[in-house]
């Protein structure tokens, strides 16, 4: 799977969840993290979208959340170049998985961004909110 500004908007396994295996597009989230601990071998991730779950946790269930952000993280990471990041790498996004299940991942271009190939995927954390659609 390769998609442009998202990763499906997540990684579709990560997400099938809360997302019921159809996680939302690429166009409906906003990547706004990345930390890269070496200590762990792993990048994490943190999308932002207005898309709300399909099955979100019990503890949200009537409450006026209209908005949900989670995080990913990308472990076994190798390959990783880090040249730049800010808000024009955040809007070019490409996943690709390979056979085996090898995530290749890039945030920005080849000039700046970040690159990086990893083992793994899972969702880490998941938060839901109230969000204003008011400019």
């Amino acid at each position: 799977m390769q998609t442009r500004r998202g990763v499906r908007c997540g990684v579709p396994i990560a997400l099938g969840r809360p997302y019921d295996g159809a996680p939302p597009s690429p166009d409906a989230c906003d990547p706004f993290y990345v930390h890269i601990d070496e200590r762990e071998n792993s990048v994490t991730l943190g999308f932002d979208t207005r898309r709300f779950p399909a099955n979100p946790p019990a503890e949200w269930e009537g409450k006026k959340l209209n908005a949900f952000e989670f995080y990913l993280v990308f472990a076994e990471v190798e390959g990783l170049q880090a040249t730049g990041w800010g808000a024009a790498e955040a809007k070019e996004i490409h996943l690709a998985t390979h056979g085996g299940g090898l995530f290749e991942v890039v945030l920005g271009s080849e000039g700046s961004g970040i690159a990086f190939r990893a083992a793994t995927a899972r969702l880490a954390k998941v938060r839901g909110y109230l969000a204003s659609d008011s400019p």
